[in-house]
Order: C-alpha cells, then sequence, then structure tokens
C-alpha cells in the first residue's frame, strides 16, 4: 500500500500544478475581459454620476474635482477675469475709479459731519424740508376744507377766487370772479366786482382811468394818490382806514411812500358801461393806451409837438427787438410787466411835498378823503368796534352811489351777536385774522328760480371759516354771526345803503 501511494504522489503533484495554473489563467482572463468586454458600462456609470451631482449641487469638470482648492480659486478668478476683458475692457479701472471715489466721498462726508457749521446746516436742511411737508399737507387739506366749504355754502367765495390780472416783481393786482356767477341768488350784484392791489415800498401804479366809479380803501401801508382833474391835479397822502371815491374817467396814480411796509388797498368797482365788466386806459405801454389810437396828424396838431417827440417820450418805441419784445409777459387783460414800477426816494418826497391829509377832518368833502375810524364808533367795548360811513351821515361820495363803508374790529375769543341788514346787501371782506361765520337762510336757497316753487320755508345755517382774503355776501334780511378765533378786522360795502337799518336779535346795548 505504502509503496502504491509513493509510486502515485508525483503524478498527484503534477496534476495539481496543472490546476492551479489553470486557475490563474482563468482569473486573468475574466480580469482582462471586464476591462475590455464593458467600457461602455463604466462610461455610462460615470455619466449617471455626474448628473446626480447636477441635481444635488453645482456640477463642475471632474478633472477640478481632482485639483486642489487653490488651484480651483485661482482658475475660476483667471476665467471671471477673461470673460470681463472680452466684454468690458475698460470695466476693471472703472469699478476701481469707482471704489477710489466713493472711499474719498465719504471721508469727505465724515469730515463735513464733523463740522459745527456743516452738522447745524444738516439740521436746518431737515428741518426745512420737514417743514415744507407739513405746511404741503396742511395747505392741501386746507384747499379740500375750503373747496367743501364752498360746496356747501354759497355765500363763501375763498381767496382763490381772486383772479390775478397782472403780476411782476413790484406787486400785483387781483379781480374776484363776478358774485353772480356764482349762484342766481347775487343776480342783483352782476354790476360790482372787487379788485385789491398789493405793491412793494417806493413803487408806483402808473397813470391811468377806468370806465367805473371806484371807492378806495387803504388796508396795510402809506400810499400817496393823485388824481387829475381837467383844471387841477391834487394828490393826497393816505393812511390805513383812509376811504375816497375816484369817479369815472378820473386819470389817476398810485405810489407807495413807506420804506419798509407793502401796500394794500381794495376797490369797490362799479362800471359805467357794461354790467360787471370794466377796462383800465393808461398812458403806459399796454394795449388800451389810448393815445396810440390816434393818428399822427391829430397827435401833433393836439399836441404841438412833432411825432418822433410824441412817440419818444408817451409811446412805446417802435424800433424794439424782436427778442425784447417775446421776453415781454403780458397778463391776461394785456397790461405790461411795467404796470407797476419803481421809483426813487428822491421822486416819493416831490411827491409827497405836493400831497395833503384830510383824514382827520371833521367835515366830509365832496372829492377829498375820509378815515373810517376819524368818527366815533357806531359800536363799541371791550370786546371789538364797528366803524361805519353811511349816506345818510351827508357824505357826498357815498350819497349818489348809495353804498355804505364800514370796518369791523372783534377782538380774539369776542362775539358779534346775530343781526341782520333790513335793506343793505353787504360784501364783507376779511382783511386780518381768522374766525368762523355762520349764517342764516332758507334751505336750498341755491337752487335755481324755476325750482323755487318746489322748496320748503326751512330754514339752513350756512357756516364758513374765515381767513384773510376770504369773502362773504351778507344779503339783506338774513341773519348772521361772526365770533373771532384771533383778532379780527373786516371791511365791508353794502349795497342799498340808505336808510337801512341793523337789527339785532340779542344784547343790541351790548352787542
Amino acid at each position: 500500500m505504502a509503496t502504491t501511494v509513493k509510486s502515485r504522489f508525483p503524478l498527484l503533484l503534477f496534476l495539481g500544478i496543472i490546476f492551479l495554473a489553470s486557475v490563474c489563467v482563468t482569473y486573468a482572463n475574466y480580469d482582462e475581459g471586464s476591462e475590455t468586454r464593458v467600457p461602455g458600462q463604466r462610461e455610462r456609470g460615470r455619466q449617471e454620476g455626474e448628473k446626480e451631482e447636477k441635481r444635488h449641487g453645482e456640477w463642475r469638470p471632474s478633472y477640478e474635482k481632482e485639483e486642489h482648492e487653490e488651484e480651483k480659486q485661482k482658475y475660476r478668478y483667471q476665467r471671471e477675469k477673461k470673460e470681463q476683458k472680452e466684454v468690458q475692457p475698460g470695466r476693471e479701472r472703472w469699478e476701481r475709479e469707482e471704489d477710489e471715489e466713493q472711499v474719498e466721498e465719504e471721508w469727505r462726508g465724515s469730515q463735513r459731519r464733523e463740522d459745527p457749521e456743516e452738522r447745524a446746516r444738516l439740521r436746518h436742511r431737515e428741518e426745512r424740508t420737514k417743514r415744507d411737508r407739513r405746511h404741503q399737507r396742511e395747505g392741501e387739506e386746507e384747499e379740500r376744507s375750503s373747496e367743501s366749504q364752498e360746496h356747501r355754502n354759497p355765500f363763501l367765495f375763498k381767496s382763490n377766487k381772486f383772479l390775478t390780472l397782472f403780476e411782476n416783481e413790484n406787486g400785483h393786482t387781483r379781480r374776484l370772479q363776478r358774485f353772480d356767477k356764482r349762484s342766481d341768488l347775487f343776480e342783483n350784484l352782476q354790476n360790482y366786482r372787487l379788485v385789491e392791489y398789493r405793491a412793494k415800498p417806493h413803487t408806483i401804479f402808473l397813470p391811468q382811468h377806468i370806465d367805473a366809479d371806484l371807492i378806495l380803501v387803504v388796508l396795510n401801508g402809506k400810499a400817496i394818490l393823485t388824481v387829475l382833474s381837467p383844471n387841477d391835479r391834487n394828490s393826497y397822502n393816505l393812511e390805513r382806514g383812509d376811504t375816497i371815491k375816484v369817479p369815472a374817467g378820473t386819470t389817476s396814480y398810485l405810489v407807495n411812500q413807506d420804506d419798509e411796509e407793502a401796500l394794500r388797498v381794495v376797490d369797490f368797482v362799479i362800471p359805467v358801461n357794461r354790467p360787471g365788466k370794466f377796462e383800465a386806459f393808461g398812458l403806459s405801454e399796454n394795449k388800451n393806451q389810448y393815445l396810440r389810437g390816434f393818428s399822427k396828424n391829430i397827435l401833433e396838431a393836439s399836441l404841438n409837438t412833432k411825432y418822433e417827440t410824441i412817440e419818444k417820450v408817451l409811446l412805446e418805441e417802435q424800433e424794439k427787438k424782436p427778442q425784447q419784445l417775446r421776453d415781454r409777459k403780458r397778463t391776461q387783460q394785456g397790461e405790461e410787466r411795467d404796470a407797476i414800477i419803481k421809483v426813487s426816494r428822491e421822486q416819493i418826497e416831490e411827491l409827497r411835498k405836493l400831497a395833503k391829509s384830510s383824514s382827520k377832518k371833521s367835515l366830509p368833502s365832496e372829492f377829498e378823503p375820509f378815515n373810517l375810524r376819524s368818527h366815533k364808533p357806531e359800536y363799541s367795548n371791550k370786546f371789538g368796534k364797528l366803524f361805519e360811513i353811511t349816506p345818510e351821515k351827508k357824505y357826498p361820495q357815498l350819497q349818489d352811489l348809495d353804498i355804505l363803508v364800514s370796518c369791523v374790529e372783534i377782538n380774539k375769543g369776542a362775539l358779534m351777536l346775530p343781526h341782520y341788514n333790513s335793506r343793505a346787501i353787504v360784501v364783507l371782506l376779511v382783511n386780518e385774522g381768522k374766525g368762523n361765520l355762520e349764517l342764516l337762510g332758507l334751505k336750498n336757497e341755491q337752487q335755481e328760480r324755476e325750482d323755487r316753487k318746489e322748496r320748503n320755508n326751512e330754514v339752513q345755517r350756512y357756516e364758513a371759516r374765515l381767513s384773510p382774503g376770504d369773502v362773504v355776501i351778507i344779503p339783506a334780511g338774513h341773519p348772521v354771526a361772526i365770533s373771532a378765533s384771533s383778532n379780527l378786522n373786516l371791511l365791508g360795502f353794502g349795497i342799498n345803503a340808505k336808510n337801512n337799518q341793523r337789527n339785532f336779535l340779542s344784547g343790541s346795548d351790548d352787542n
């Protein structure tokens, strides 16, 4: 048995070696075949991996993944820089300059903020901006409130109802809208208008005449009024409260003689040609310059002077550059910018020497001015005063026009008790201060005449918050009461004033 095993051992060893060799060859072939037979499978696997990375985050090329982090940043920076140069070659320099300017501006801003004067200017600028915004809001609210009041109260004309006739750096002239255009309640007032003049110190309203009778009242300031009659010239020193009638067609001019205070004058105008319409004809350069309307022969014969001299002295020069003509600012009625001009102190002194004042005269004159405050007030107590000039008091200037002029002063917190006028229709102008007015009329009184039969006789209260420049129409027989939220100054013109009676509903002895 042993001999048999030993004799077979070499054969078994040889068979084992062959088996091991075949196993090695088979493994090698399998490994090589896996690399050569399935390259598509490995490629598909790599692509699927890249897609998976794209879904979960930013995808980068495989070679970037294998680079060091610094190399990747360097590559990205170079790539972005190259793209910027290709799109905007000068952008790098521009951005650098912009950064430098921003840094410099921030430094300068910090330096300015450290400067006390600059800080004060910044605070003042911020406060002014806030104040302007607040005033704008208040103005818008007041405008909405005014529109609401006017819609509810046909008797109220807010100050914005004045239309500017002309305006320049020296002053302006404004005219209130026609009363009868507002409501048919005022159809009897179609021939009355209200005009306001304002002028800065040392200025003059150039000579003119108007086809209307004027009742002129000085509201503020000091003036010299010169009136030219056919055979004479009269000049008057006027101050606050002075009143004078300027007849239709009278040539006159007005000077603000004060060194500091602005002049405010109001005219109650009664046209003589067309109801509610009037024109101003002046010697100054405007479309109504009446001398220009005559022919050369008439002017030379009338003035006994050659036309060239007349043109140079009295008329607008013909030889003007087109640009100068274009630069002239004309107003809505055609008056030129020089309707109000500056005058020298010497010229005012010469005019003052010729002027006289009759404000303190006890007896009224047919031509000279009178002052509303020069006589005893109609009503007076610690709460206020009422001064009034009526046709019955033998003021010739008012008798033929059948008009009264009144001035009411109501102290802050005081009340002028309810009253009504028997005949007079009062046009009331707020000169100074603020207050409240209540007027009683019939409900729906502002409706057209054809609807009046359908109205009832129920009483309605009309309210108004009064501010400087506002105008209120108080018809005859309509009770009214006025309270003052600050010292209130009112100017009134009464139409149909003869034999008018003021009737107080309460407190007639201490109204």
